[in-house]
């Protein structure tokens, strides 16, 4: 393969998203804008605005996490008509992100009404790239909580009224493409609450690796809840989809789920309580929607080993404890994930940390500690074969954990089940 095709199927395994930092008048950072990237160059092809917000959504939430993207702050997000109506931003929760209504939007009474109830389900909504106040938007401001103004575009000479009046109605005042100290000092002479722009950042760009489920699997999770199937056979789906699995963990630590106090999450039943089965809806009709090709998908061996050596560790877990349900049920998850962090390039630490789990399953992932820990050291030790350092690791566990080394072999033999693997 040459250097050209190489650095081709780097970039297609990975996926971008980049953020501009957005300040307050202290220059202390309170938010981020996030935008779209279709490669690692400054600038980005926008060939679709619904298409390139609902990528950007799916890269922050499903990719890299939005704790890692936002870092506890605010994210503003560029929003078309379309997608101020659609049901993508239930995904995200309201508390967290500021919906920016594009200048291309019609300020109509339908996208009026919308954003009243996007308000009130949380957000905060802002009109982007004003140069000054029309009727329509006036009309439009008692459904609005930020003005974003087009700094350089405006004249020097009605900036201060521009603010004044809308500040007068209530709203919070940025200015953005601030590129200079001039700018910056004007903006802040004339009142405004935030500034954004090249002066302070340019756009940083976030890269993951692109994890794409199987397609096919996910449009099976997908009937299933259309035909309103019972939890247990919508974990029974979930049980061979790590990749999903994951996503949906990261959904369960999205702003307005059932996991407000951000419980520790120890089993698919609990992750799946946690995010609800409307924003896995929400979250698998996005993936079909973003990747139409059924053959984009993540074709990672370490995946399917990853399910393997989750239905090994259910398997060990019941052999230990019998009667241990919601034991099998957390061997089962930290098997799921235990390979996880080499397909999304990180650091396992860094990996389990962005995670919410319960406090043992992280434990077990990162320092091989626990019951939990000792399970997955007999099932690495398997995989690894009979030779040399791998047996010298087996022979540790089970002189650690004696009924597991005596019944790993048993656990290995005894093929997986219906009941085995509803206890997912």
């Amino acid at each position: 393969m040459s250097s050209s095709e190489q650095t081709e199927a780097s970039q297609a395994a990975t996926t971008w998203v980049a953020r501009q930092p957005i300040v307050d008048r202290a220059g202390r950072l309170v938010a981020y804008e996030l935008l779209f990237r279709d490669g690692p160059g400054p600038g980005a092809n926008i060939h679709d605005g619904f298409g390139c917000t609902a990528e950007v959504v799916e890269r922050t939430v499903g990719a890299l996490g939005i704790e890692a993207v936002l870092d506890g702050l605010d994210g503003y997000l560029n929003c078309t008509a379309d997608f101020l109506h659609s049901s993508v931003t239930q995904i995200l929760g309201g508390r967290r992100f500021v919906l920016e209504v594009l200048e291309t939007c019609e300020l109509d009474n339908q996208l009026k009404k919308r954003c009243a109830l996007l308000r009130a389900a949380g957000f905060r909504i802002a009109l982007d790239d004003v140069l000054h106040i029309t009727p329509d938007i006036e009309a439009f401001l008692p459904v609005v909580d930020i003005v974003k103004l087009e700094w350089p575009a405006i004249e020097a000479g009605r900036a201060k009224t521009v603010v004044r009046d809308l500040k007068r109605t209530g709203k919070v005042v940025v200015a953005e493409k601030v590129d200079d100290r001039q700018q910056l000092q004007a903006a802040i002479d004339s009142g405004c609450d935030m500034v954004q722009g090249f002066y302070f950042s340019r756009p940083e760009l976030m890269q993951a690796r692109r994890m794409v489920p199987d397609l096919g699997q996910v449009l099976e999770v997908l009937n299933l809840l259309i035909d309103d199937a019972c939890d247990h056979r919508i974990i029974r789906a979930l049980s061979t989809m790590p990749v999903l699995v994951a996503q949906l963990l990261r959904l369960a630590n999205c702003p307005g789920t059932a996991n407000q106090k951000r419980t520790a999450i120890s089993s698919l039943h609990h992750a799946l309580a946690a995010a609800g089965t409307t924003r896995l809806f929400q979250w698998c009709s996005l993936l079909l929607y973003n990747h139409g090709d059924f053959d984009i998908v993540s074709r990672d061996p370490l995946i399917a080993l990853a399910t393997q050596r989750a239905s090994l560790m259910l398997r060990l877990a019941l052999l230990q404890r019998p009667a241990g349900t919601a034991f099998a049920q957390t061997a089962y998850l930290t098997g799921m994930l235990s390979l996880l962090h080499v397909s999304y390039a990180r650091e396992q630490a860094e990996f389990a940390q962005e995670l919410p789990l319960e406090q043992s399953i992280r434990a077990a992932l990162t320092g091989r500690s626990g019951e939990l820990g000792e399970l997955l050291a007999v099932a690495e030790s398997y995989e690894s074969g009979p030779h040399g350092k791998a047996r010298e690791r087996k022979a540790d566990a089970c002189v650690a954990s004696p009924f597991v080394g005596s019944t790993m072999e048993q656990g290995i033999r005894t093929s997986p089940s219906r009941e085995c693997l509803s206890y997912a």
